[in-house]
C-alpha cells in the first residue's frame, strides 16, 4: 500500500470538501419534473420583482445581459392566484423603478412598463394545476415610439 504525503491528502480532502458542499447547493432539474427550479434567495435579475415561494422555469426562460440590465424573459411559476399575481406586480413594479403604460385583466393579465430604454410585458395566466404562470419579457424600447414625424423631418433637412 502506498502511502500519500500529508500535503497531498490535506487538498485531496479540501477539494473533495468543496465539490460537495458546491453539489449540496445545486438543483437537480430532473427532481422537479425537468421544468422548473426552486429558487431560495437566488435571483437572476435585480430589477424585476420576484415573489417568495416563485419557481423559475429555466426551461423557457433566456436572460441576456447583467442582473440590473437584462434583456429576454423569464417565465416563472407563482405559488399565488392570478388576481394576487396581478396585484403583487401591480404594486412592486413602481417599486423597482417600472413605470405602468397598459393593462389589460381577463383569464390571462397582461401588463405593460417601461423603464429608462427598456419595456417589461408581464403575462399572468393561471397556473396547471394551482397559483399562475407568469412570464416577464423585457426588451429595448422601440425606436419607433420615438421617431421624428415625416413633417419635422422634412424640417430638418
Amino acid at each position: 500500500m502506498r502511502v500519500l504525503p500529508m500535503r497531498f491528502a490535506g487538498t485531496t480532502i479540501a477539494a473533495l470538501s468543496a465539490v460537495l458542499a458546491l453539489g449540496a447547493c445545486a438543483t437537480n432539474s430532473q427532481s422537479s419534473g425537468g421544468k422548473a427550479s426552486p429558487v431560495a434567495e437566488y435571483s437572476p435579475v435585480s430589477d424585476v420583482p420576484i415573489p417568495s415561494g416563485t419557481k423559475i422555469n429555466t426551461e423557457k426562460s433566456l436572460i441576456l445581459g447583467m442582473p440590473a440590465n437584462w434583456v429576454g424573459k423569464i417565465v416563472l411559476d407563482v405559488d399565488r392566484p392570478t388576481t394576487q399575481a396581478v396585484t403583487y406586480y401591480q404594486q412592486q413594479m413602481p417599486t423597482f423603478g417600472w413605470e405602468q403604460v397598459t393593462e389589460v385583466q381577463g383569464k390571462i393579465s397582461v401588463i405593460t412598463y417601461i423603464h429608462g430604454d427598456r419595456a417589461a410585458t408581464v403575462t399572468i395566466a393561471p397556473g396547471l394545476t394551482t397559483g399562475s404562470d407568469v412570464t416577464v419579457t423585457v426588451s429595448p424600447r422601440s425606436m419607433a415610439a420615438t421617431a421624428v414625424s415625416p413633417v419635422a423631418s422634412k424640417a430638418l433637412r
